[in-house]
């Protein structure tokens, strides 16, 4: 923690993402702006656990959505409401989400966000998909005013937060205050270099420990080229199922409501994929979307958090995954002999057909440094959906 001697103002440590704790800090001198602030002041932590997670903080859905001809990506000096009323549908009234609203699959919509940004030039902000977004094939992705990118938020930047939000294989039902992405506060570059990796990995190798396991618990060797790289798995071996991917079914008629956790029936939405008895591989066909599984299984010890890359032109014009990012204690199990957590895939194959086959790279994985070892680390002290995950797992919104 470093405190300003002119301003007395926390400053997150260079090249670092903030922790939870830190993230707090930033909430409190108000760079992020939430809605419900007495929450930091409440002696119980539950309470802004709900929105601060170990290396991230939720973003809330605002009151109004609208729906518009197609994308479209704020220019300099140009903001947001600008381009809401010169590209949105005509004739359409905005859309309240209070009581919940529909969203059809294949438009695109723009929704203003209860959180706030108020951030110095030195930081930036970076959004992703929550996994249960990621994993219902909907693009959530984070819209500023006067800044061209998606996702990415360069300081000096102070005013609202927008979400575009594209639902791809179903209908959802929003309503206010639900969280479909997530924002890292960063100062300077977090990402560690692959030198910095194989140090620490080596490090970790003293302690019996590695950021990479396979699926049975050992522990394995991280292959290092510009981050870590992960394979796919496509033989669901050490599993327990004989499923090695779902496939979202086309034209699905039923919405899925985005609060209804556990309550969608899962042969409604997707098809089975199981194991061939021939081959390893698997043909993915343009124009539908798959959750498959990583071959390793990650273990992010507290004092790091990753991204994984949603795209790597080596591995195929295939999007690997919508929702990268991967909080400090992914996998991470302390006084446990089994270690590490696989990664569910989001995919959707571009242009052709491909296919890939058992072990082959898919991506690479991003070590990022933390300002602080968090609170609560991922599954530590507060609830997660997706804990000892070993092969592909569908979204919390499904039962089988």
């Amino acid at each position: 923690m470093v405190m300003d001697k002119f301003t007395d103002q926390f400053t997150l440590r260079q090249n670092t993402t903030a922790s939870d704790e830190h993230l707090k800090l930033l909430i409190s001198q108000r760079e992020l702006q939430v809605a419900d602030h007495r929450m930091l002041t409440d002696p119980d932590p539950h309470l802004w656990k709900k929105i601060i997670q170990p290396s991230s903080l939720d973003l809330r859905l605002g009151k109004t959505a609208w729906i518009m001809e197609g994308s479209v990506r704020a220019k300099k000096n140009e903001k947001i409401e600008q381009l809401v009323s010169n590209y949105r549908v005509t004739g359409l009234p905005e859309i309240n989400l209070e009581n919940g609203a529909h969203f059809v699959q294949g438009k695109t919509y723009i929704v203003s966000l209860q959180e706030t940004a108020n951030i110095p030039h030195f930081a930036h902000l970076r959004s992703n998909p929550k996994s249960s977004t990621g994993r219902l094939d909907a693009q959530a992705r984070l819209l500023t005013d006067g800044n061209p990118h998606y996702e990415s938020v360069a300081g000096p930047y102070s005013g609202r937060m927008y979400l575009e939000i594209v639902p791809n294989s179903f209908d959802l039902i929003l309503r206010n205050g639900e969280a479909l992405n997530q924002v890292r506060y960063s100062v300077g570059n977090p990402i560690m270099a692959d030198d910095e990796i194989y140090a620490v990995s080596m490090g970790l190798a003293t302690m019996n420990r590695s950021f990479i396991y396979s699926k049975e618990g050992n522990i394995g060797k991280p292959k290092i080229d510009s981050g870590i790289v992960l394979t796919a798995d496509l033989t669901g071996e050490h599993t327990n199922s004989n499923i090695i991917a779902y496939r979202a079914k086309k034209d699905c008629q039923q919405p899925i409501d985005f609060q209804a956790v556990g309550k969608h029936p899962l042969h409604k939405y997707f098809e089975v994929i199981e194991k061939s008895k021939h081959n390893k591989e698997l043909k993915l066909e343009p124009g539908y979307f798959y959750l498959l599984s990583t071959n390793e299984a990650v273990c992010l010890p507290p004092a790091y958090a990753a991204e994984l890359s949603q795209f790597d032109h080596r591995a195929g014009n295939v999007t690997w995954h919508y929702a990268g990012f991967f909080d400090p204690g992914w996998g991470y199990f302390p006084g446990e002999e089994k270690q590490g957590n696989t990664i569910t895939l989001e995919v959707r194959v571009h242009n052709k057909a491909e296919i890939i086959r058992h072990e082959q790279p898919i991506g690479v994985m991003k070590i990022e440094r933390l300002s602080s070892i968090p609170l609560f680390p991922y599954g530590q002290g507060r609830s997660s959906n997706y804990s000892r995950q070993i092969g592909v797992r569908y979204g919390k919104h499904f039962y089988e």
